[in-house]
């Protein structure tokens, strides 16, 4: 019971520290003029995503200012999810029920990793433009992205195969941000519902689980082995490290602990 009461003040303080978090983000994303105002907008993740659906640009900057917080914070998300999912029940397998009218599933591109939305098969949905063609709000990844080592492999330096244009230095040319923000409102809607999102990792843990049962190859931790997403290199200076660096050492500690008592449950 100690343990648990400890647990849930960490887990109260991380999510308060996440939300302050992520109001710098809509700040930076021009989405809210400060963050009292992010913090206290009930709607937030549906302005972001509205936002995501219009030709919204940001500066080379401001992109890469985002892309380097938001990584920690979506990661020490995730970890808070695992930490949360391991003290729910765990549910008995079913088999899944599918009508015979349903037309045959089609996998749709993700708004997230290049997958199917939400880990899964979707219904094609109906011809149109891009801003129609998608109406739903993203899905968080409860999984963290696989590391790519390709290039490790191929007996030649990071970057050796480009053939493009030099990349062009960071300025203040104008970027597409349609990205960036529906990973905004993902993480929105993930934060403003922690409950929902362990029960989708929960869910996600047991489809897995029963793809083992069969022969299937599928791993059961949603967190990458080594260091999580967004963290410095171990030998980084300690002047560099931020708040959000800390919060994901914690939360990633936390994780850990979490899956070792869901692998002995």
């Amino acid at each position: 019971m100690e343990r648990q009461d400890r647990q849930d003040r960490e887990t109260k303080r991380h999510h308060a520290t996440l939300l302050r978090l992520l109001a710098i983000l809509f700040v930076y994303a021009g989405l809210a003029d400060d963050t009292g105002s992010a913090l206290s907008d009930s709607e937030r993740a549906r302005h972001a995503f509205e936002a995501s659906r219009e030709a919204w640009t940001l500066s080379r900057r401001i992109c890469r200012r985002l892309l380097l917080l938001i990584r920690p914070v979506e990661a020490a998300t995730r970890r808070l999810i695992v930490v949360l999912a391991s003290g729910l029940p765990i549910p008995e397998p079913r088999a899944p029920e599918r009508p015979a009218t349903l037309p045959a599933p089609t996998r749709s591109p993700s708004p997230l990793r290049g997958g199917v939305r939400g880990g899964g098969s979707s219904i094609a949905a109906p011809s149109g433009d891009g801003k129609t063609s998608d109406a739903r709000p993203p899905l968080f990844a409860l999984a963290d992205r696989d590391k790519r080592y390709e290039w490790f492999f191929s007996g030649r330096p990071h970057g050796a195969g480009w053939k493009g244009p030099a990349p062009a230095l960071p300025g203040d040319d104008q970027l597409d941000a349609a990205g960036i923000l529906r990973r905004i409102a993902a993480l929105a809607l993930a934060l403003d519902d922690l409950p929902a999102q362990a029960r989708r990792l929960a869910r996600w843990r047991l489809r897995r689980m029963a793809a083992r049962a069969a022969g299937k190859a599928r791993a059961l931790s949603p967190l990458r082995p080594g260091i999580p997403p967004g963290s410095l290199p171990r030998r980084a200076p300690k002047k560099v490290l931020r708040e959000e660096h800390h919060l994901l050492s914690e939360t990633h500690a936390l994780a850990r602990a979490a899956l070792a008592r869901f692998d002995t449950s």
